[in-house]
């Protein structure tokens, strides 16, 4: 009997709260008293064709994205990152630094010494396979 009034003394604080703050099923939500000018077919017709162009995205593709192809080696990218770090030119929070033209100027060349280094590496390499 007094697991019966537990349940029933629950069940009727449950729906006094939810009436107390309800606004009403439609009140202050303006996306469900918005009224379409279009048929179903009409927006099935446009869903489609904006499928076909590309302009429906999905996951991490963005339309009309341009591929940027990168002209520095792995190697470079990797030294001249080196470089802007051991500059104390590398990222945190909120910080944003400008590089001063000279500080530029030794990321460019650290980048330089990565290509110059992969092509000894690569010259050595086939002067051994020469011999």
């Amino acid at each position: 009997m007094k697991l019966a009034s537990n349940i029933t003394l629950a069940a009727a604080l449950a729906l006094g709260a939810a009436n107390a703050s309800a606004e009403g099923p439609l009140e202050g939500n303006e996306a469900l008293n918005f009224k379409s000018t279009l048929t179903r077919a009409q927006v099935l017709a446009e869903a489609i064709e904006a499928n076909n162009n590309g302009r429906v995205v999905r996951g991490e593709f963005i339309p009309n994205q341009v591929r940027v192809v990168s002209s520095l080696t792995r190697a470079q990218v990797k030294a001249e990152a080196a470089e802007a770090r051991r500059l104390g030119l590398d990222a945190h929070g909120d910080r944003n630094l400008e590089p001063t033209a000279e500080q530029l100027e030794l990321i460019r060349l650290a980048g330089l010494r990565a290509v110059q280094d992969a092509n000894v590496a690569r010259a050595g390499e086939a002067a051994e396979k020469s011999e």
